[in-house]
């Protein structure tokens, strides 16, 4: 080649093309996010980018001209891609451990002559060490789950056996998942839901749940149950000589024996206006009077109310104070009715067959097609009434098997709408399931006031209705 040829113009233009792209090399080699460590086909260190500097924390300087094999042994890398490539003639990828600390993932690539020997060794090295770290906390965030939902099967297994709770269906292990939480804190607790679905169950799991068992006792207050002209002095207690017929040493309240225990108001619903405000004053205060009393008693005790009844609408018409209502609703929780639960419908006859069986000195058990009509029942008194109906059975039969034609008329009537349905207008029809419906409802019922309760009519429709169809308690 002579120097006119170096000198032409399109040769010259050809150089200053391959400078620029080389440039441009030098510059991607260095602005890569990505660490690139170039070694030769015997495993010494060519060059490393800005980016090797900043991962690994080593200067170029530091390990130009050395072998992989060195830098292994020293302990500055665990092991090398580089060496594996050599070795094995293929791209490699490592998890690379390096002195600092810090882990890596390295692709070695061998870049071959057109003998097909490796001339290179061009790797790619990445920072996983964030990424190791979070897969460690969630591989240790799985632990605690694991551990915490054993945990809490262990502790629901242990609720059923103690309290005889069925815990089988998913909105009755939500409920009781959030009873346990709110049980450790002293906080005040209104249990929701229709009549017979296990309130008072669930109030005296909150205080055996609670630090207040250990302590104090668990008080039962039935709102419904006691006259209203009783009611004041079976609360709050009275002093001798407090009324006609007082004992002379005097008695102490249901709150008062309540002290450093948990109070539970059963259908506080029914609570008179008069005692509600003086049950007011009582939470407010800590404090109460006996009847008759010129001193006051400190108390201190936990609430859980308990209603089937809607107490929002009850503040609205006034039957309910609205500053007692705030009082108690701090945490409300609505207990599921049977019919929407109907997996625990099974366990339940189990828990119960096997409660008689003890009781009664029986071995009798359900036929699968008897438990099949109990699970489609919707049963309107919840699982108080199945438990009446299982314990019914047993009395009422003298088989060891219950079977279908052993259940009650009304619940073999619903397993057969059709057959009760088919004749007559639609006036009748009607009419004759608004009786069935009724007598149901009054099979559960203790009086005309819960009946219409659980069917959401005033007290006097259910009356007027009874003497239509002639029907009674």
């Amino acid at each position: 080649m002579d120097i006119s040829e170096i000198n032409s113009p399109y040769l010259q233009k050809h150089i200053e093309t391959l400078k620029n792209e080389n440039e441009d090399l030098k510059k991607a080699f260095e602005c890569s996010y990505d660490g690139i460590w170039i070694c030769d086909s015997e495993g010494v260190t060519l060059s490393i980018n800005k980016a090797i500097e900043r991962i690994t924390g080593l200067k170029k300087e530091e390990v130009t001209g050395r072998n992989m094999m060195e830098l292994v042994e020293k302990g500055i890398f665990d092991q090398s891609a580089t060496l594996k490539a050599l070795e094995e003639k293929n791209t490699v990828t490592i998890m690379q451990k390096v002195i600092s600390g810090i882990s890596t993932i390295v692709t070695a690539n061998p870049i071959f002559d057109q003998s097909g020997n490796i001339k290179k060794v061009i790797s790619n090295v990445r920072d996983i060490t964030e990424l190791i770290q979070l897969r460690e906390q969630l591989q240790k965030l799985e632990e605690e789950k694991n551990k915490y939902q054993s945990e809490l099967n262990s502790l629901l297994h242990h609720i059923e056996e103690v309290n005889d709770i069925v815990l089988k269906s998913p909105n009755m292990k939500k409920v009781i998942e959030k009873v346990m939480q709110v049980a450790k804190y002293d906080t005040t607790v209104v249990l929701l839901g229709e009549s017979g679905t296990g309130k008072e169950v669930m109030a005296q799991l909150i205080h055996d749940s609670s630090p207040r068992k250990e302590k104090g006792e668990f008080i039962r207050v039935n709102c419904s149950a006691i006259p209203a002209e009783l009611l004041e002095s079976e609360m709050f207690g009275y002093e001798s000589g407090a009324f006609t017929g007082a004992k002379k040493s005097g008695k102490p309240g249901l709150i008062e024996l309540a002290h450093d225990g948990t109070l539970f108001l059963d259908e506080i619903g029914e609570l008179p206006l008069n005692i509600q405000a003086k049950f007011l004053r009582a939470i407010q205060e800590k404090e109460i009077m006996r009847l008759g009393g010129v001193t006051p008693i400190k108390v201190n005790f936990r609430i859980i109310a308990a209603t089937n009844r809607n107490l929002n609408e009850m503040v609205a018409s006034g039957a309910f104070r609205e500053d007692l209502f705030y009082r108690l609703h701090v945490v409300p929780v609505t207990i599921p009715p049977l019919r929407s639960r109907k997996d625990d419908i099974p366990k339940l006859i189990e828990s119960f067959t096997n409660t008689f069986n003890r009781y009664y000195h029986t071995k009798k058990c359900f036929s699968p097609e008897a438990i099949r009509m109990l699970i489609d029942y919707p049963w309107p008194g919840n699982v108080r009434e199945l438990k009446n109906i299982v314990e019914r059975m047993f009395v009422t039969t003298s088989s060891d098997t219950i079977y279908q034609k052993d259940l009650p008329d009304f619940l073999l009537s619903h397993a057969k709408p059709e057959a009760s349905y088919k004749n007559g207008s639609l006036k009748e029809q009607l009419a004759q399931y608004e009786r069935e419906l009724l007598q149901n409802t009054l099979r559960v019922s203790t009086t005309t006031y819960e009946a219409a309760a659980l069917l959401g009519i005033d007290q006097s429709t259910v009356v007027r209705k009874m003497k239509k169809y002639q029907l009674s308690l």
